[in-house]
């Protein structure tokens, strides 16, 4: 199992250290703020293993790459929140049939997030599309601002120190 996990992060960091090489820890954020704020399905998780990683061997310093990372996934879902606050759920009710949402439908996530919006907003962050698509639903569905942007900003900071952190203390283990 440990080979297995070993094996997988050393292909992340095969996928993301070539950009970090040659943008650095810009590139990490544009692409973290990015993912995080829903607008592509970045690869988040190689990004922030390749700089946990890369910090590991010295070329980027980890007290700057971990909170910088932090920072950036939490903005990201900040601005998606904005985003569905504003527009998510006039949006939904009107092209939301174009993508095969129904207004019933709507009105369940509303519900949904009404009730569990904070264990989602959690959680979401380590579940590839929700972590890049829970702001939206969030500020559609009218979660407060505060109660997401808490959730949201301790969801990063688990995330990225699990992935980041994980890849760090792990490098000298890693295959490659």
């Amino acid at each position: 199992m440990l080979h297995w996990f070993l094996t997988t992060l050393a292909a992340l960091i095969h996928a993301a250290s070539p950009i970090l090489k040659a943008y650095g820890l810009p590139a990490m954020f544009a692409l973290l703020f990015v993912e995080s704020a829903g607008v592509v399905f970045a690869p988040g998780e190689a990004m922030i293993v390749a700089a946990g990683f890369l910090a590991a061997k010295g070329l980027f310093p980890v007290w700057v790459v971990l909170p910088l990372a932090m920072v950036a996934a939490t903005l990201g879902g900040y601005a998606a929140y904005g985003l569905g606050d504003r527009y998510g759920h006039k949006a939904l009710l009107r092209y939301g049939c174009y993508v095969g949402i129904k207004p019933p439908m709507v009105d369940k996530v509303h519900t949904f997030f009404c009730r569990f919006g904070a264990p989602v907003v959690l959680v979401g962050r380590f579940i590839v599309p929700l972590r890049q698509l829970q702001g939206y639903m969030a500020g559609a569905s009218e979660m407060g601002f505060r109660a997401f942007a808490i959730w949201s900003a301790i969801g990063a900071v688990l995330w990225v120190a699990a992935w980041g952190g994980g890849a760090f203390l792990l490098a000298e283990r890693i295959p490659v």
